[in-house]
């Protein structure tokens, strides 16, 4: 959410079309802002990259920084 182009894709798709984020603008000291939806990559149609280790767990889910494309 701290990319303004991110912030862009994520309100238009994620909070509009997709609907699917569980909690939107969690506050982390390191990364600021982060939208947490549950959705696999496979399912998601504006996935453009994932890391491949996760950087936390949220209610016993991984938790991975995604990159969006339009």
């Amino acid at each position: 959410m701290a990319i303004p182009e991110q912030k862009k894709i994520i309100s238009k798709h994620c909070f509009g079309t997709c609907g699917k984020i569980i909690c939107g603008f969690v506050y982390d000291k390191e990364l600021g802002e982060l939208a947490i939806c549950r959705t696999e990559k496979e399912n998601c149609p504006h996935l453009d990259s994932q890391m491949d280790e996760p950087i936390g767990e949220v209610q016993g889910d991984n938790l991975y920084l995604r990159k969006l494309k339009e």
